[in-house]
């Protein structure tokens, strides 16, 4: 798996983060990774997520200095097994301040020979600080190279089995129980 390093090249001056993971599996395989919400909540957070156009959801995990724990997310674009598309809003731990503008993931999954290529396009990531957007970015790369290949691993006969990631990186005591269980 390869992974490219966060670039500048947003036409209207803006943050881009991109990266690239191939798996020697299916598009199909991958897509169940990325849509199933119990793979969701093993590789990336527990989330109420549904593969549906138009449906918001949030990802939430534990508050952490400067992160209210939430983010918001819509899914704006559905093309199974090839193409999703969510809004990204990491909203802010003091409630009073306003929410950032949305960011937009577009993740694409391209057959290869013996296996997906995925690639994640993430834009607007100039609402971010510095720290939060070289946090996020290794965050992505860790995902998608370590954390997300044990998820697709898990897929058969086109379902997730839960139980690919066993210990969380991060604490969730104060996710609502729906979200993580």
């Amino acid at each position: 798996m390869s992974a490219t390093p966060e670039r500048t090249a947003n036409p209207r001056g803006g943050k881009v983060i991109e990266k690239s993971a191939f798996y020697p599996h299916p598009p199909e395989a991958v897509w169940v990774a990325l849509t199933d919400r119990w793979a969701l909540a093993e590789w990336l957070m527990p989330n109420d997520f549904e593969p549906r156009r138009g449906h918001r959801f949030q990802f939430r995990v534990d508050p952490v200095p400067g992160f209210s724990g939430i983010t918001e997310c819509e899914v704006l674009e559905l093309d199974p097994p090839r193409r999703m598309v969510w809004s990204w809003v990491v909203l802010p731990k003091d409630p009073s301040k306003p929410k950032p503008p949305p960011m937009i993931l577009t993740w694409t999954l391209s057959p290869e020979a013996n296996g997906t290529r995925l690639n994640l396009h993430q834009t607007g990531a100039e609402v971010l600080n510095w720290w939060w957007r070289m946090s996020m970015s290794h965050g992505w790369k860790r995902m998608m190279q370590t954390l997300l290949p044990k998820c697709v691993a898990n897929v058969r006969d086109g379902a997730f089995l839960r139980g690919a990631i066993t210990k969380r990186d991060y604490p969730i005591r104060t996710v609502p129980e729906h979200f993580a269980k």
